[in-house]
C-alpha cells in the first residue's frame, strides 16, 4: 500500500469509526471499485482543527468547533470532524507545532490550525497558528492574534479565523444603504402609498389596530397601526369582519394587554395593499416613511411578497369561501368528487387571487431608535432580477413586538429607473433552499447497497 493511501485510510477511520469504513470499503470491494480511485470531485485541502487551549473551561473548544463549520461551509475544505479530532488530540496550544506535525501526518491533513484562547470578562483574546503544507511549494506557517470584547466576540473571531485561513473574507449578503436611493422614480406601481385617499389601494381599517388618520402637523393622512392588544378578543373580532359578522363603523372596544400573550407578542398585525402584477427580470424599489420606537431585533418590516397560482391551491375552498356559500366542511367533504371539484373550479373562477400561494418573500426593515420619522428605502430582489415564477406582488405593512403604536406613510413600489435589461434570477446559495425535509432525504439518501 502506498504511504499516502495508508493516510487516507487512516484518516477515514478515525473520521468515520472503524465499522463504517469496513462497510463502505466492503461495498467498494463488491462493485468492482479500484481500491486507489478517488472522486472526480474530492475536495484539495484536508483539515483539522484541534480544540484550542483554554484557561477559562470549554471556551477554547466551542471556538475551534466554530471554526470547523466555518471552513466546512467552503465546499474545497474536507474538515475533520469534533469527535475524531478530540479522539486523535487534546487542546493544543502555543508550543505544540511538534505534536501538530505528527498528527497531521497521522490523518492525513495538509491544513492544521491551533492555538491559545484566554478571555477576561467580556474580552477575548485568540492565539492562532496555522500550517499550510496544501501548495506545492514550502509548508506555510502563520500566527495571528484576534480579539474581541462583545456579546458575539466568539462568532466575530471565528470568522476573522475562518478568512485567515482561506485568504478571503467570507461572502455577505446585501446590506441596507449598500446601494444610494436614486434621485427620482417614475410613477408609482401601487396606488395611494399616502393614504390621501383613505384606504383606496389598501385594507379597510378595523379601527381597533389598524386606522387611516390624519397625521401631525407635517404629514397628511397616514397609517398606524396598533399592537397592545389583547389577542383573542381581537382574534374574533378580525374573523368577525372576514366574514361579515363585524362592522369596522361599530368597533368593540378592546382591552390593552403588553404581556407576551398579546396581538404584539403572538400573532403582530399585517396590513395588506392591492395586488400589483410581477414582472420576472424586474428590480424595484420600496420606500417608506415610518414613526415610531424599535427594540433591538425586534422592528416593524414591511413586506413585498410574492405569489402564483398552483394545483395544489385547487384542492378545497377557502373558508371565506365557505362562509360565503354556508357550507360546513363537513358539508363540502359530504360532496361527491365531482361536485367538489366543481365548485373549486366554479369558485376559483369567481375569486381567482382567493387560490394564489406565496413563493417569494422580501421586507424593508424599519429600525427605528429614536420614535423620530425616518425614512427607508431598499431595491429587491437584493441581487438579480425577479424569480420567472412570481405572478402577482403584494406589499405588506407588518407591526408586531414591542406592544405599542407605529405610524407609516408614503409607502411607494417602484420599478428600478436605473435597470436597462431584465436581470436573470440569481439562486440561493444554499443548495436546499425552498426545499422540505422530505424532498433533501429522497435527494441524499444513498441507494441500497
Amino acid at each position: 500500500m502506498k504511504a499516502g493511501l495508508a493516510c487516507n485510510v487512516e484518516r477515514c477511520i478515525a473520521s468515520m469509526g472503524v465499522a463504517a469504513f469496513l462497510a463502505v470499503g466492503l461495498a467498494a470491494a463488491g462493485s468492482g471499485g479500484g481500491a486507489e480511485t478517488a472522486p472526480a470531485t474530492r475536495p484539495a485541502v484536508y483539515a483539522v482543527v484541534f480544540d484550542f487551549a483554554s484557561t477559562s473551561g470549554a471556551e477554547g473548544a466551542q471556538l475551534a468547533d466554530s471554526v470547523r463549520l466555518g471552513l466546512r461551509g467552503d465546499g474545497g475544505y474536507d474538515v475533520l470532524d469534533r469527535l475524531s479530532t478530540q479522539e486523535a488530540s487534546g487542546p493544543l496550544g502555543k508550543g505544540a507545532r511538534g505534536d501538530v506535525l505528527k498528527l497531521m501526518d497521522r490523518l492525513a491533513a495538509n491544513l492544521a490550525v491551533y492555538g491559545t484562547v484566554t478571555g477576561s470578562g467580556k474580552a477575548v483574546r485568540a492565539e492562532i497558528h496555522c500550517i499550510d503544507a496544501t501548495g506545492a511549494g514550502a509548508t506555510r506557517e502563520w500566527t495571528k492574534v484576534f480579539t474581541g470584547d462583545t456579546e458575539r466576540a466568539r462568532a466575530v473571531i471565528a470568522r476573522k479565523i475562518v478568512e485567515a485561513v482561506r485568504g478571503r473574507a467570507e461572502w455577505t449578503p446585501p446590506q441596507y444603504g449598500d446601494e444610494a436611493e436614486p434621485n427620482a422614480f417614475p410613477a408609482p406601481l401601487n396606488a395611494n402609498g399616502g393614504f390621501e385617499s383613505g384606504h383606496s389601494g389598501w385594507d379597510s381599517p378595523d379601527n381597533v389596530s389598524t386606522f387611516i388618520e390624519r397625521g401631525d402637523a407635517t404629514r397628511g393622512k397616514v397609517l398606524r397601526i396598533r399592537t397592545d392588544l389583547a389577542r383573542d378578543p381581537w382574534l374574533a373580532y378580525r374573523r368577525g369582519l372576514m366574514f361579515g359578522h363585524a362592522d369596522a363603523n361599530r368597533p368593540p372596544k378592546i382591552e390593552r394587554d403588553t404581556t407576551y400573550g398579546s396581538v404584539a407578542g403572538l400573532e403582530g398585525v399585517h396590513f395588506a395593499g392591492e395586488w400589483i402584477k410581477a414582472t420576472p427580470g424586474r428590480r424595484y424599489w420600496l420606500v417608506a416613511d415610518f414613526k415610531g420606537a424599535t427594540r433591538g431585533m425586534f422592528f416593524p418590516k414591511i413586506f413585498v411578497k410574492g405569489f402564483r397560482r398552483t394545483p395544489h391551491a385547487l384542492d378545497g375552498l377557502p373558508e371565506r369561501s365557505l362562509v360565503e356559500r354556508r357550507l360546513t366542511p363537513r358539508d363540502f367533504a359530504a360532496l361527491s368528487p365531482e361536485e367538489r371539484k366543481k365548485l373549486i373550479a366554479e369558485d376559483a373562477a369567481a375569486h381567482p387571487m382567493r387560490y394564489l400561494r406565496e413563493c417569494y418573500r422580501w421586507y424593508l426593515a424599519c429600525r427605528n431608535s429614536t420614535g423620530a420619522w425616518a425614512h427607508y428605502a431598499a431595491p429587491f430582489p437584493p441581487l438579480g432580477g425577479l424569480p420567472a415564477n412570481v405572478e402577482w406582488l403584494q406589499i405588506q405593512i407588518y407591526a408586531y413586538w414591542p406592544p405599542g403604536e407605529y405610524l407609516f406613510d408614503d409607502v411607494h413600489m417602484y420599478p428600478d429607473p436605473r435597470q436597462k435589461a431584465p436581470l436573470p434570477e440569481v439562486k440561493p446559495r444554499t443548495p436546499h433552499f425552498g426545499k422540505t425535509s422530505d424532498v433533501v432525504e429522497k435527494a441524499t439518501t444513498r441507494p441500497a447497497e
